[in-house]
């Protein structure tokens, strides 16, 4: 199939049914067969979303989640379990709202899975700004520079509820499904930056920290605030956020050997 179809493809695609629809873009990964879904979707996640609506969380912030979910679902489905897509995409949906809404409360979940969430997260709703649609799954790969066959792996962690974790488990199983963090690899090494697999030790390794020097560090390298900006969160001068910052490294070193 053409990169770009013309507009009695568009038509023709139009009148097929979802399931048929995401059929041929699982084989032709064609972004406007992919764009003609969520447009035959998008009454379905706008509901969700306002379900959800609440002073912590804005209708805008919660569409943007909503419509990821659905990509989740277009790109998760199965057509041969010859199961009915708005069903399937329902539950991925609100999962992803809930999940969403969860990671704000901070909820204790894997650093390493929210970290992912949180990139997966953030390239769409670039891409979705910069090019006024949805990537599709080999632009995700692209994009965050994980394999199209590790971002199925990516996909199907977020199928999973967030409350079945232990911080210690490398692998969960819930209902049948089985999330192995190992299998999720980056798909080219990049100047000045870890491949997904050592920032998955390093996440890790920050969870196992204790007190004062998990609060700091997670401030520095999860969240981005600057040495002062985090003495005035803790009441604390510059100096000790340097000092207890250079003890926390120690101590990782010893939990990566």
């Amino acid at each position: 199939m053409n990169k770009n179809m013309s507009d009695f493809d568009i038509l023709r695609f139009k009148r097929l049914p979802v399931e048929e629809l995401i059929e041929n873009y699982s084989k032709y990964n064609n972004a406007e067969i992919l764009g003609i879904i969520i447009d035959k979707n998008k009454k379905l996640a706008y509901k969700i979303a306002h379900q959800f609506i609440s002073p912590r969380h804005s209708l805008d912030d919660l569409v943007q989640v909503a419509f990821t979910g659905l990509l989740v679902a277009i790109n998760r489905f199965d057509v041969k379990q010859k199961n009915k897509f708005t069903t399937f995409a329902y539950y991925c949906i609100r999962g992803e709202v809930q999940h969403y809404i969860r990671d704000n409360n901070l909820i204790r979940i894997p650093r390493w899975l929210w970290k992912i969430n949180t990139i997966f997260n953030d390239f769409i709703v670039k891409f979705n700004s910069e090019n006024d649609r949805y990537p599709t799954k080999k632009e995700i790969s692209a994009g965050i520079n994980i394999s199209v066959e590790n971002i199925d792996e990516i996909l199907k962690a977020r199928d999973i509820s967030f409350y079945s974790y232990s911080l210690d488990d490398n692998v969960n199983k819930n209902n049948g499904a089985i999330i192995n963090r190992d299998l999720i690899k980056s798909k080219s090494p990049r100047s000045f930056d870890l491949v997904i697999e050592d920032k998955i030790l390093l996440w890790d390794a920050i969870d196992r920290l204790k007190g004062l020097n998990k609060k700091i560090l997670l401030l520095k390298y999860i969240f981005g605030f600057s040495q002062e900006e985090i003495g005035k969160k803790m009441g604390i001068s510059q100096r000790s956020v340097s000092r207890n910052i250079q003890n926390s490294i120690d101590v990782l070193k010893e939990n990566l050997i």
